[in-house]
């Protein structure tokens, strides 16, 4: 019996990426849309002096990308992930993997992920586990990948999208037992539906150290797993918050919070935005998991250095030298992400838009 749950969960890990890279994007929007950085047409600037350097969890990276949370488990998996770790390693980005728990059941699947620390041995990886997790299955996943962090993922609208998911999500007692035990911090991961702001206080609260606003607009799980079942739409399809307004209620409700923005993200500019609106870092995961597939590693390398010289520019066009100094410069929203402002009270983002 074990080993059918097993190899059912290295099917549906395949069929993951499989879905992952045929669909599109939402059918919902991120909401960046509706974000403008304000044109500076008198830069004074050089843009080769532009830093675009940033701290998360106390670690230092030459460029505000994170290779986000994808796979693990299977030989195909095995692959991306030492593709992506080159990527990693060749950048000097810091990468998370996928789920590490059918590996925590079937030892005979820990190469998938251990693949990650092999070719990148001083890179900053993080592990990744569900928010249901027990402290001890935490440690064993940060000890797998020898990771300088873990991500609990949050993910209830896939699990309940799921014939064979989860049907009870009591966390907060798991994260906090979790948060308080491991040795290297917890980052709380949001899956495609977004955090608010309430949430991410709770959180905080449980003792997570980061948070990823995991937003709506991006990779949509709940239409993976419609796929997976043959099933005919979801009303959940739109579910949760779009990245955008994700970050403004997240970044509003707990100032000083360390926030990694994903969800859609798909251009050094959308980065820039993101930025601006104050998440410290980005995650993407599907752009690269499709460029090493198709590509290889260089792909994968390619891509990451025109999102460079894309942020660099989008830096440069705003008028800052860094990306402390983008997070004040003024914005211009437009639509219903400035309906979200204004619902919401959000006062700091509202100054920002009449400077």
């Amino acid at each position: 019996m074990k080993r059918s749950s097993e190899t059912q969960r290295s099917q549906r890990k395949n069929e993951h990426i499989r879905w992952a890279v045929e669909l599109a994007d939402g059918p919902g929007r991120t909401g960046l849309g509706d974000v403008m950085l304000r044109p500076e047409a008198v830069p004074d600037l050089d843009s080769r002096a532009v830093d675009l350097s940033t701290t998360f969890l106390g670690l230092r990276f030459p460029f505000p990308l994170l290779i986000n949370a994808l796979t693990g488990g299977t030989g195909e998996a095995a692959r991306i992930n030492a593709r992506l770790a080159q990527v990693a390693k060749a950048t000097g980005l810091p990468m998370a993997v996928g789920s590490q728990r059918i590996a925590l059941r079937d030892p005979g699947l820990t190469y998938t992920f251990t693949v990650v620390r092999r070719v990148n041995p001083h890179g900053v990886i993080f592990a990744n586990l569900g928010a249901g997790s027990t402290p001890d299955e935490a440690l064993r996943a940060v000890e797998m990948v020898e990771a300088q962090g873990l991500q609990l993922h949050l993910n209830a609208a896939q699990e309940l999208s799921m014939a064979e998911g989860e049907r009870a999500f009591y966390w907060s007692e798991a994260v906090a037992a979790v948060a308080s035990h491991l040795p290297v911090p917890v980052i709380a991961k949001e899956v495609g539906c977004g955090l608010s702001g309430a949430s991410a206080q709770r959180l905080l609260a449980l003792g997570v150290k980061a948070l990823d606003v995991g937003g709506k607009g991006g990779t949509n799980f709940v239409r993976i797993e419609e796929k997976r079942r043959r099933g005919r739409g979801s009303p959940f399809l739109d579910w949760g918050l779009p990245t955008a307004w994700s970050l403004l209620d997240v970044v509003g409700t707990c100032p000083g919070a360390e926030v990694c923005a994903s969800g859609g993200l798909r251009s050094g500019l959308d980065m820039a935005k993101a930025l601006a609106l104050g998440a410290r870092i980005c995650g993407v995961a599907r752009p690269l998991l499709t460029a090493v597939l198709t590509g290889g590693v260089k792909a994968g390398i390619r891509l990451v250095e025109r999102w460079k010289r894309e942020l660099r520019m989008s830096l440069v066009l705003a008028g800052a030298r860094d990306l402390a100094e983008l997070r004040r410069k003024p914005l211009i929203f437009t639509g219903e992400t400035w309906n979200f402002i204004v619902q919401r009270r959000l006062t700091a983002y509202r100054k920002r838009a009449r400077g």
